[in-house]
C-alpha cells in the first residue's frame, strides 16, 4: 500500500467517528453588500508567461458527513478563505467570515473533523495552452479536490498543488469542490509508516482547514523545478536547495 492509500484509511477512520450526519438541506443566504468569490474581484499577479488568480474569498462550505465520495448539492453556508473552520461558542456566530446555514446546530459544529469547500471559478480564456493548477498555501491536514463532481486528486499538510489541465477548460467555468479532512499531526506523521499505530492516535487541530492562501496558478508546459524549500546555515556558511523535477526528458539536458 503506498503512503497517500495509507493516509486516505486513517483520514476517513476519524471522520467516521466524530463526522456529522445528517445536515439539514437549507441554504445560508449572502447578506446584503456581501458576495460570494468572482475572478472579476480576485486579486491576480501576471508575467508574461505565468499567472497567479487568488481564490481567497467567502466559499460555500458545510461541515461533512459519512457521504464522504460524493460532493453534496445543498446544505450550504459560507467561509471565507483562508480561515480557519469556527469551534467552540464562536461555531454559531456570524461574521464577515463566517455565514453558517440556519439548519446547523451548535453541537453539530463543535466536534467537526471533516468539512467540504465549494467555489465556481471561471478559466481566464488566455490560459490556452498552459498547464493550470490548484495551489494551497497552508492545508490542514489533508484535502481531496473534485472539479465538477470528478475526483481529481489529494493534498496533505502543510501545503500541496494540484495538476488541474485535464479537467479545466480555457474559456469555460469548473466548479471546484474540497473535501478537507483535519486530524493531529502525529497522525499524520505515523501514516506513511503504520497505519494501525494512526488510527489510535487522539488529539485536536487547533487550526482547521484551508488556513492559508488557495489559488490558480497558470504556466507554461514543459519541465519544471517545485516545491522548493531553502535551508540556511550562518554557522556552516552553507545554503541548501531541496527540490523535484518534473515533466523532464530522460534523455534532455537542462541547466539549473
Amino acid at each position: 500500500m503506498s503512503s497517500t492509500s495509507c493516509m486516505r484509511v486513517v483520514l476517513v477512520s476519524a471522520v467516521l467517528a466524530f463526522g456529522v450526519p445528517g445536515l439539514a438541506a437549507a441554504q445560508a443566504e449572502l447578506p446584503q453588500g456581501e458576495a460570494a468569490w468572482t475572478l472579476e474581484g480576485a486579486h491576480r499577479e501576471a508575467t508574461p508567461t505565468r499567472e497567479h488568480v487568488s481564490l481567497g474569498g467567502l466559499w460555500q462550505w458545510q461541515p461533512a458527513g459519512e457521504a464522504l465520495d460524493t460532493v453534496p448539492t445543498d446544505g450550504w453556508g459560507y467561509l471565507r478563505v483562508p480561515t480557519p473552520w469556527p469551534s467552540g461558542r464562536d461555531s454559531r456566530r456570524r461574521g464577515e467570515n463566517f455565514l453558517p446555514n440556519p439548519a446547523w446546530s451548535a453541537d453539530q459544529l463543535r466536534d467537526v473533523t471533516a468539512a467540504w469547500y465549494q467555489v465556481t471559478v471561471p478559466i481566464p480564456a488566455e490560459w490556452e495552452g498552459r498547464r493550470i493548477a490548484l495551489s494551497a498555501e497552508f492545508l490542514n491536514s489533508f484535502a481531496t479536490v473534485y472539479v465538477d463532481g470528478r475526483k481529481v486528486g489529494d493534498m496533505q499538510f502543510p501545503a500541496g498543488e494540484l495538476d488541474l489541465t485535464a479537467v479545466c477548460r480555457p474559456g469555460g467555468q469548473h466548479v471546484v469542490s474540497m473535501l478537507v479532512l483535519a486530524v493531529p499531526l502525529r497522525a499524520v506523521m505515523l501514516a506513511f509508516n503504520d497505519t494501525d499505530a494512526a488510527r489510535e492516535v487522539a488529539g485536536t487541530v487547533a487550526r482547521r482547514g484551508l488556513c492559508g492562501d488557495v489559488c490558480l496558478v497558470a504556466a507554461p508546459r514543459g519541465a519544471r523545478v517545485g516545491p522548493m524549500r531553502v535551508e540556511t546555515s550562518v554557522r556552516e556558511g552553507r545554503i541548501t536547495f531541496d527540490t523535484m523535477l518534473h515533466d523532464v526528458d530522460p534523455a534532455g539536458a537542462y541547466r539549473l
